[in-house]
C-alpha cells in the first residue's frame, strides 16, 4: 500500500517557484494539500499569474533576491504571517566563468542571490517556526555543491556555502524541532535545459550519467516532498544529491 504524504494544514514559500524544478516542487505540495507561495523576480509575470490561479492554496509574489529592499519587504512579509511550516530556498542564478576573467560584480550577484538570500528568508522563516516548535526548511544547492568543473567557482563557493549555512542552522533549530537539510539536483530537463543545450549537448550530457538520461523536475520535487514532510522526523544537516549517480563516476 502506497503511502500518502499528507500536508493539508501546511503553509510553504517555494522561491523561484514559477518555472522549472521550483514549479515542480511547489505543485507537489499543493497535490499534498499544503497552501503554496511561490516567488518570481517579475511583477509582470507575477500579476499576470496571480489573475490566472484558480487554485484557492496557490498564490505569487514578487521576490528579487539581487535587491536589499526586495528581500527586506520579503522578510517583512513573512515576520506578519500568522505561522510558515515550510520554506524551499529555491531561487537561484549561475554564470559560468573562469577564475581569471570573472569580475567581482558577476561575484557579489552571485554571493547575494545563492547565498545571502537563503540565510535571509531562513532566518526570517526561523523566527516563526522555533516559535511554533516545527519547521522543514529545504535549501536547493547543486551538484556542483560536491564536485566541480572549469567555469564554476563562484557558483560552486555559493552552493558549498549553502551546505555549511544549512549544516549550521540544521544544528542551531533541531531542538524546536525545525529540521534543514539541502537537495542537491544533477543535469535537469527544465525548460532552460532545453533552450541552452542542443540535441547533441543533451544526448552528450546524458552519456556521462550513469542512469544514461538527465532527470526529470518532478524528480526532484520528490525527494523535497519527503523531506518537508511527517515521513521525515530525524533527517537534518544532510545534503541529498539526486543526480543519476552522476558525483560517483
Amino acid at each position: 500500500m502506497a503511502v500518502q504524504i499528507d500536508l493539508t494544514g501546511k503553509t510553504a514559500i517555494v522561491t523561484g517557484g514559477t518555472r522549472g524544478i521550483g514549479k515542480s516542487i511547489a505543485d507537489k505540495l499543493l497535490e499534498a494539500g499544503a497552501k503554496v507561495i511561490c516567488t518570481g523576480t517579475k511583477l509582470k509575470e507575477i500579476t499576470h499569474l496571480n489573475e490566472e490561479s484558480t487554485n484557492p492554496n496557490l498564490s505569487y509574489i514578487q521576490l528579487d533576491l539581487s535587491s536589499t529592499s526586495s528581500v527586506d519587504q520579503f522578510c517583512a512579509f513573512i515576520s506578519g504571517m500568522d505561522k510558515i511550516d515550510i520554506l524551499v530556498n529555491n531561487a537561484g542564478i549561475n554564470i559560468i566563468s573562469e577564475v581569471l576573467e570573472t569580475n567581482i560584480m558577476d561575484y557579489q550577484k552571485l554571493q547575494k542571490i545563492n547565498l545571502e538570500g537563503p540565510f535571509r528568508l531562513s532566518q526570517a522563516a526561523a523566527q516563526k517556526m522555533t516559535k511554533n516548535n516545527y519547521g522543514r526548511i529545504v535549501n536547493i544547492a547543486s551538484i556542483w555543491s560536491v564536485v566541480t568543473r572549469p567555469g564554476r567557482s563562484v557558483y560552486a563557493s555559493t552552493k558549498m556555502g549553502l551546505l555549511g549555512l544549512t549544516k549550521t542552522m540544521s544544528v542551531e533549530w533541531a531542538k524546536h524541532n525545525v529540521l534543514v537539510n539541502a537537495v542537491s539536483p544533477g543535469f535537469t530537463l527544465t525548460e532552460l535545459t532545453y533552450t541552452t543545450n542542443t540535441k547533441e549537448d543533451l544526448e552528450r550530457i546524458s552519456n556521462l550519467i550513469p542512469q544514461n538520461r538527465m532527470a526529470q523536475p518532478e524528480e526532484m520535487a520528490n525527494g523535497v516532498l519527503f523531506l518537508v514532510s511527517d515521513l521525515n522526523s530525524y533527517i537534518s544537516g544532510q545534503n541529498l544529491v539526486i543526480d543519476g549517480g552522476y558525483t560517483d563516476v
